[in-house]
């Protein structure tokens, strides 16, 4: 039988939802059920009218999901979605419908936008479909869903894109093939590495090492900097991706005992272990952390050991024997992970942190000619 005769009939039983009459007309005969009308197959036509019963029907009978079809030759998915009918996208999905991304005109995800179905959007989104993915037409170019959602007008659709985006970058961890980049940014702008000290902490999601640099000609100090807490972003960050990726180091005087047995000691080691504690924070606690952050052993503040009065922690990527940031950021396409400073800081300087600002302390310590590196009797500049 010719489509122009059945069509009329099956076409209508479908809009009106008789599902007696589609199985009636198709049920036994593999020719209709198989036909190809202007629409699509009968699955599309079903999708794009919402019968989600003849659609159930269809694929029951054999129709299958993914045939493509149609004025833009997509799958009966993108049909629904543009169309609105939320209970067939999902049914269509649990079928195995593909989220079919190769063209703008058949993401079903561009089409839920373009009609304004952010129930969809969400739907799609959850299932897992690429948001992130860019087209170039008539009327955009070089879009993805976000910038074509904004262009839409679809505030609301672009609202929940825009938190999906954030929420994705949030939980982002570095890429693995970065991790001999960062080793030679450290080694280019910190110096090499002599040996290193790996330790896993019970609750955190990283494991941090620190690697060891001896003082040189170049650099009078050890520089002890730790690699992995770059390995997942920093919980409760700011939402742009430069705040949420950091790596800690912290200088110490070229005659810092730092041997094994050495740093048994408290007077020695809490250089290290504030290092190591401080890299896990964010990790442990979600407790977020950035330039001006300070963290204090106790509230009010104790001194890190016996033989100094140092006792918080001030986190600052501008304290530097040469102030160019641009050595304390490591950059790698749309990735940045900050290496920030541990400056050891007395509770009067911590006060005038609170009291005055942030800025007016580096101020001290850069007019002082302080460059950071720690001396646990150093001269307490809140005081001057």
């Amino acid at each position: 039988m010719e489509l122009k005769m059945i069509f009329p009939i099956l076409g209508t039983a479908i809009e009106e939802g008789d599902i007696e009459k589609v199985i009636q007309m198709v049920g036994s005969d593999d020719e209709i059920l198989n036909m190809m009308t202007p629409f699509g197959t009968w699955l599309h036509y079903a999708a794009a009218e919402g019968q989600l019963e003849i659609v159930k029907k269809l694929v029951e009978l054999g129709l299958d999901v993914n045939m493509q079809g149609g004025t833009f030759k997509g799958g009966a998915l993108n049909l629904a979605a543009s169309n609105g009918y939320a209970e067939i996208v999902k049914y269509l999905l649990s079928c195995g419908a593909e989220l079919d991304v190769s063209d703008s005109v058949k993401n079903p995800l561009f089409g839920a936008i373009l009609k304004g179905h952010l129930d969809i959007v969400k739907i799609l989104i959850e299932s897992g479909i690429d948001y992130s993915v860019k087209y170039t037409g008539d009327n955009f170019q070089n879009t993805d869903a976000l910038g074509f959602a904004r262009l839409r007008g679809q505030t609301k659709i672009a609202e929940y894109l825009e938190s999906v985006k954030e929420e994705t970058l949030e939980n982002k961890p570095i890429k693995p093939e970065y991790k001999d980049d960062i080793m030679d940014f450290i080694s280019r702008n910190y110096g090499e590495i002599s040996n290193s000290i790996g330790e896993i902490i019970p609750g955190s999601n990283v494991a941090i090492t620190v690697h060891v640099i001896p003082a040189s000609a170049e650099r009078e100090y050890i520089t002890l900097i730790t690699t992995g807490m770059s390995d997942q972003p920093i919980k409760g960050s700011q939402s742009s991706n430069n705040s949420r990726y950091a790596e800690l180091l912290i200088k110490l005087p070229p005659d810092w005992p730092i041997t094994e047995t050495e740093m048994k000691e408290e007077s020695n080691n809490w250089p290290l272990l504030w290092l190591r504690q401080i890299a896990h924070m964010p990790h442990v606690s979600n407790e977020a952390i950035g330039e001006g952050t300070i963290i204090s052993n106790g509230e009010p503040p104790q001194s890190f050991a016996k033989n100094t009065k140092l006792s918080s922690m001030l986190i600052t990527s501008l304290v530097s024997e040469t102030n160019d940031i641009s050595k304390s950021i490591y950059k790698r396409q749309e990735d940045v992970i900050n290496f920030y400073s541990l400056i050891p800081i007395y509770e009067e300087e911590r006060k005038l942190s609170y009291t005055k600002g942030f800025w007016e302390l580096l101020d001290l310590f850069r007019n002082s000619g302080y460059k950071g590196v720690v001396d646990g009797n150093r001269e307490n500049y809140a005081l001057k």
